[in-house]
This record gives structure tokens, C-alpha cells and sequence, in this order.
């Protein structure tokens, strides 16, 4: 897991987007898997989707607009995703950063954006620099909680009630940087900020072998 966390922050380092076949299981239908999983409820400026089950067409239909791009200066109208594959888009509003999302193309034929399922959504609690686009985190709820200024205890509180499947990522001095959890089967990971020991960064994430 640590792994697939390293490939997904160098990724974004790099500010590549991009585009990955994965092959589907012989003899199955696409998506039979997801039927494994709860899917997890998300709130973004009271638009709710649902992580592993809704498409990405019901949050333009909520009011938000979904960029693939950070500029933001264009929508998804029109734009067709390849069968077997998966691209990242980025929930916005009024020119905030609501979060990003991966969405996924489980089909053997080429889709509208619109029209694929959402198999992950991250949210940052901070704003890096004041050339970035801003993020606007006062309204996000994840299963009903905004992890918003949680402390390490609060989120191993709130999450307790919700599932026993964790496990942690550690920095250098030993405190915890990231604690990963399983709800149902759908992986959410929170990471802490290194000086204010407060929730940084929010990803919820259906993992592919769940579309194949």
C-alpha cells in the first residue's frame, strides 16, 4: 500500500494526468466485484456522490463543474475516455479546487466522461502556496464527517465507529503521517500534517481490481 501511495504522490509531483489501460477478468462481467463494497457517501458543497457507484455526471448535474485540467478553463462536455481506462478530474467552483477525482471506464467501448463511475476522490485541508489554485474545504463531508482541523485522536475516534481495519505510515521521528483504513472494502487513507499534527489530505479510493 505504501507503494501505490509513493507512485500516486509522484505522480502529481510531476503534474501528469494520465491515461492507464488495465485489463479486464476473463469470463466476467466488468464491475461484478463492486458489488464487495459499500460504496462511501461523499458531500462537496452539498453535491453528494458516492465513491465506487456514482458517475462522474452527477456531480456537473448537482452545480459543480469537473475540469481535466487545474486551469479550469474547460468542462468535460463532449470528451470521450478509451474502454478499460481510467483519468483524473478536478471538482471546482467559482475557481476553487473542490477536490480531485479518478474516474474509471469498466466498459469494452469508449464513454463521455460523463458517464464514468468514480473510483476515487482526494481532497487537500491546505493551501500550499497563494500562486495555486485555492482550495475550499469548509463544506466537505466524507461518510458524513468533516475531517476539517482533526487532530490524530479525534480522527482514530470518529473512525473506530466505522471500521477496525487500520494501519499506519510513520514519519522519521515516529509520529503517525498517514493512518490508512478499509470501510466496506473501499480504502481511505488521511494524512496528517507534520507540524500541526492536523488532517492534511482526505483520499477515498475503490481500487481498480473492483471495475474489472
Amino acid at each position: 500500500m505504501f507503494k501505490n501511495i509513493k507512485n500516486k504522490i509522484a505522480v502529481i509531483l510531476i503534474g501528469a494526468i494520465v491515461s492507464v489501460t488495465f485489463a479486464g477478468c476473463a469470463g466476467s462481467k466488468p464491475g461484478d466485484r463492486l458489488k464487495e463494497i459499500k460504496p462511501i457517501p461523499i458531500s462537496v458543497e452539498g453535491v453528494e456522490f458516492k465513491v465506487g457507484e456514482s458517475k462522474v455526471g452527477d456531480i456537473v448535474n448537482g452545480g459543480l463543474s469537473v475540469s481535466p485540467d487545474l486551469n479550469f478553463k474547460s468542462g468535460i462536455d463532449g470528451l470521450k475516455l478509451d474502454k478499460m481506462t481510467y483519468y483524473l478530474g478536478y471538482i471546482n467552483k467559482d475557481g476553487y479546487n473542490l477536490g480531485n477525482i479518478n474516474f474509471v471506464n469498466n466498459t469494452k467501448e469508449s464513454k463521455e466522461y460523463k458517464d464514468c463511475l468514480i473510483s476515487e476522490y482526494k481532497m487537500k485541508f491546505t493551501n500550499l502556496t497563494s500562486e495555486s489554485k485555492k482550495y475550499r474545504f469548509d463544506n466537505i463531508l466524507v461518510d458524513g464527517i468533516n475531517f476539517k482541523g482533526m487532530s490524530i485522536d479525534d480522527v482514530k475516534k470518529v473512525m473506530a465507529e466505522k471500521t477496525s481495519e487500520v494501519s499506519d505510515i510513520k514519519e522519521p521521528d515516529g509520529s503517525i503521517a498517514i493512518l490508512n483504513y478499509t470501510v466496506n472494502k473501499v480504502s481511505v487513507n488521511i494524512s496528517f500534517d507534520h507540524t500541526t499534527k492536523t488532517v492534511s489530505e482526505i483520499d477515498v479510493q475503490v481500487y481498480n481490481t473492483f471495475f474489472e
